[in-house]
């Protein structure tokens, strides 16, 4: 019988990271992770032949002082910035947007004078709302009732902050989290296709259109995220980040295991005490789930050991899985009409106003795919040949909507976006060699993600802060004493690697981890 300190069930960048900071507080760490991958969904691996593609989330970004703090570059990672946004529009027309935010407004005034002058203001609010957020995430929600010295000063800190910016700007920050993408996107532009581009970043990977309420807030999200209008990945493709702080962690002495398949979490009067592994039990002090709170306490906890209020809370969390993901493997790069071939090295996105994005959204809301989906596309290959033979690309896809309780079927999943994109790049059909798809039942059942979720539970402000994953237990513990969420499915969810080290800086290790 093997004995740790702490064990962690599944191997996201927020497992791991905690893992990293665990290890250098001299905790003796275990991660078990169920699959052959390290980062579960979080992970690029083998398609077809030569060809690899990321399998779950293709974009993500750790956050910036924890790639310093653990050293991750010394590791391996090296972070691939995708520096353009590239709308296609119908006729076989395109507009592409880049990061710098003078060169892009230049390219508007090519459309639109009126929106040119606006570019740089809107930004700079989406800047100002995204940094109180990122200030909310890297703390341990409050307790709400009842509260200690801890949350008094979290509250006031971000209560200072907002009331640093002015009273205008303090109540636009407040305003914006409530505003459908469709009202903010009226209140400051008047081209469809500037709407459409940024609306995107508010619909992505939730079941919901645009003109809902609070899709603003999801746009935030994403660029308090670092991973909102111009996104990145890593050399090797997304798995890289897990690649790296699973070196970093192995070098502080953690120890990881894969192909671990079924696990459960050993209780004994209400304390977690380890976990059981096939035939195997390991014992530990502290258990923590990387899994979403519905899995880990419908799969992983023995159901006896909760209380019916806290099962019902549980059960009514929202995942509402609606994206749908695929890996082309294509003979050659692709040739998209009115795309630059340095374009291509950026994110391609079928969004041409807000209005499509709200009627892509009209198959979701009856529970059915999109017949005329939102899409966006990347060819990491452009970038790093590595991912394919010699000549080759991958396309990475990713499809909304395709809801999780739809009859979903792979087959006409790539034939209908093949389809979508062959309006853009007509030879695309004979291009592909290999198609692979994975619907939010497969991330479900490969990859234990409660509705095919990517993000642990819809991102929504009622599912946020101290409401992530339900009240009362925002701060990482559970009901069972010792058994602790580390995933995505916490505050502030995302794979930047802050769950992971918030619920570290819980367990005592404050030493090692900036407050």
């Amino acid at each position: 019988m093997s004995t740790y300190n702490t064990i962690i069930l599944g191997s996201s960048p927020n497992a791991l990271t905690a893992a990293c900071y665990l290890a250098r507080g001299g905790k003796k760490v275990l991660v078990l992770e169920p699959s052959e991958h390290i980062g579960g969904a979080v992970a690029t691996a083998q398609f077809a032949d030569g060809f690899k593609g990321d399998i779950g989330l293709m974009s993500g970004r750790l956050e910036t002082e924890i790639v310093k703090e653990l050293k991750l570059a010394d590791h391996g990672l090296e972070v691939i910035e995708r520096k353009t946004m590239t709308s296609l529009l119908p006729g076989a027309k395109s507009f592409t947007l880049p990061a710098d935010r003078d060169a892009a407004e230049k390219v508007i005034a090519g459309f639109s004078s009126a929106d040119a002058k606006k570019y740089k203001p809107f930004m700079q609010l989406v800047d100002l709302a995204s940094d109180f957020l990122r200030s909310a995430y890297d703390v341990t929600p409050p307790r709400h009732h009842p509260p200690q010295k801890d949350d008094v000063d979290t509250l006031s800190k971000l209560t200072s902050q907002l009331k640093g910016y002015g009273r205008r700007e303090m109540t636009e920050v407040m305003r914006l989290l409530v505003m459908s993408i469709r009202d903010l996107m009226d209140e400051w532009f008047v081209s469809p296709e500037l709407k459409g581009l940024i609306g995107s970043a508010a619909i992505r990977g939730i079941n919901q259109g645009s003109f809902a309420g609070n899709t603003t807030y999801t746009l935030l999200h994403h660029v308090a995220q670092g991973d909102g209008f111009f996104r990145s990945t890593a050399k090797g493709g997304i798995g890289g980040l897990c690649q790296a702080l699973a070196a970093a962690a192995k070098a502080s002495g953690v120890e990881i295991r894969t192909k671990c398949g079924a696990m459960s979490v050993n209780v004994a009067d209400g304390v977690a005490t380890g976990v059981t592994v096939g035939s195997d039990t390991i014992d530990a002090s502290i258990v923590i789930s990387d899994y979403d709170a519905r899995y880990t306490f419908t799969h992983l906890v023995p159901p006896p050991e909760l209380e019916p209020e806290f099962n019902r809370a549980v059960k009514n969390i929202r995942y509402n899985g609606a994206v749908a993901r695929l890996n082309l493997a294509l003979k050659e790069l692709p040739k998209f009409a009115g795309v630059s071939d340095d374009a291509l090295s950026g994110t391609l996105v079928l969004a041409p106003s807000i209005t499509y994005l709200e009627k892509a959204y009209d198959g979701g809301k009856r529970g059915d795919i999109s017949n005329q989906p939102y899409l966006e596309v990347t060819i990491p290959t452009v970038g790093d040949a590595s991912l394919a033979p010699k000549g080759k690309h991958v396309m990475s896809v990713w499809m909304q909507y395709a809801p999780y309780h739809s009859a979903v079927k792979p087959d006409h999943l790539r034939d209908l976006v093949i389809q979508q994109l062959s309006e853009f790049c007509p030879n695309l059909k004979s291009l592909v060699e290999h198609a692979e798809v994975l619907t939010p039942r497969e991330f479900e059942s490969q990859f234990h993600l409660t509705e095919g979720s990517l993000y642990g539970g819809e991102i929504n402000l009622t599912q946020a802060f101290y409401l992530r994953p339900i009240p009362g237990f925002a701060q990482y513990g559970t009901p069972i004493s010792q058994l602790y969420l580390c995933g995505s499915a916490t505050h502030p969810g995302g794979i930047t690697g802050l769950s992971g080290r918030n619920v570290a800086r819980e367990l005592g290790v404050r030493d090692m981890v900036p407050a």
